[in-house]
This record gives C-alpha cells, structure tokens and sequence, in this order.
C-alpha cells in the first residue's frame, strides 16, 4: 500500500499503482512499493521466440524484432529470481491484442519521493517529488515490521525499515498530525512514521 500526503486535500491517501507511472511512446508502466509493471504493445504476429527480455539485478534489456524498446541500467535493484516477464493476448478480437507484461520485484520497498521516477535511467522520467516523505503505516500487531523498526533506527548502515532512500536519516520523526487522521480515519491501532 502506498501512502501519500495529498496537498490538495490537506489528507494522507492511498495511491493508485497507475498515479505513480508513466506512459511513452513503446510503453507504459506503473509501481507499488514492491513491484514495477510495465506493459508493452506489440504488433499481432509477435511469438515468444521474437522477444528477447533479459532481467539482471541493475539492468534490463527488452527487444521485439530486434529491436531495443528498454535496453539499460534499473534506477534501482530488483531480485531478478522473483522479476518475470509474459506475452499477454488482452482481448478476443482478430487481429488480437498483445502486450509484453514485465513484473520487476524491487529490492527495497520504496515510498514517497523515494519511488522510481523511470524504469531504466535515461528513459522519460515521472514527478515523484509530490509524493512527499516516505511513510509507513504500521499495525501494533505487525510484530516483524515493528521489530525491523527497532533494528534499523539504532543502526544507521541498514535501510530504514528495508525501504529505499535517497539520504540516509539518523532518527525517525514523529508521526505529523495528517499521519494520526489518517490513522484515525482508517484504523483504531497503528503507527505512522514520516522519515
């Protein structure tokens, strides 16, 4: 779930995967805080055998007909185990529709102004910067996560709470008080952090 602080509203909101995306003219794609998607058309005749995708921990490399739709270093790590990608028919007309469907499992979890701004560094890139800080919205009965809390604020090498970040924080800041609304407004019991 990806939370922002919604400057219009003057609330914290749930976001859409597709608010946090972006469309070219070869692509388009959206992210949570643990998953890239990107979604490719191709022309009617594509076979699996004229797609040549290669998923590396920094890179990716995605050609149909030999031709490089991304082709370059990640803007951040993905687990390459966990990272797919699948030749999709999206509807049941003649000529059909096909899509390459490309799952990317991040690393770390991204929230925030911390989300991918591309997919691969020097393609098009979003505005994440209106995402504001990084927020975590934890349940009191989420035992791992508060445990992961408590080991990654007393050690300022490990990742806060295992997300990505630009710049390293050395304490956790007080919940704000469009943090406690939200938490009012969705949940009787949880925590929210803004780093």
């Amino acid at each position: 779930m990806a939370i922002a602080f919604d400057g219009r509203n003057k609330e914290l909101r749930e976001l859409r995967p597709e608010e946090i995306g972006g469309k070219t003219d070869k692509y388009s794609w959206d992210q949570t805080n643990w998953e890239i998607r990107c979604q490719v058309p191709v022309d009617p005749e594509t076979t699996k055998h004229d797609i040549r995708c290669q998923i590396g921990r920094k890179h990716l490399l995605l050609s149909v007909f030999d031709e490089d739709i991304l082709n370059g270093s990640l803007f951040d790590s993905v687990d390459s185990e966990e990272s797919s990608w699948t030749l999709e028919r999206c509807n049941d007309k003649f000529p059909p529709k096909l899509e390459i469907h490309i799952s990317l499992k991040k690393e770390l979890e991204s929230q925030g102004r911390h989300h991918w701004s591309c997919i691969v560094k020097g393609e098009q890139k979003i505005d994440v910067d209106w995402l504001g800080p990084p927020i975590k919205v934890v349940h009191p009965g989420d035992l791992e996560t508060l445990r992961r809390i408590g080991e990654t604020s007393e050690d300022p090498a490990l990742p806060f709470c295992n997300m990505r970040e630009n710049q390293k924080k050395s304490a956790l800041h007080g919940a704000t008080d469009e943090a406690a609304a939200f938490n009012a407004k969705h949940s009787t019991a949880s925590t929210t952090w803004e780093l």
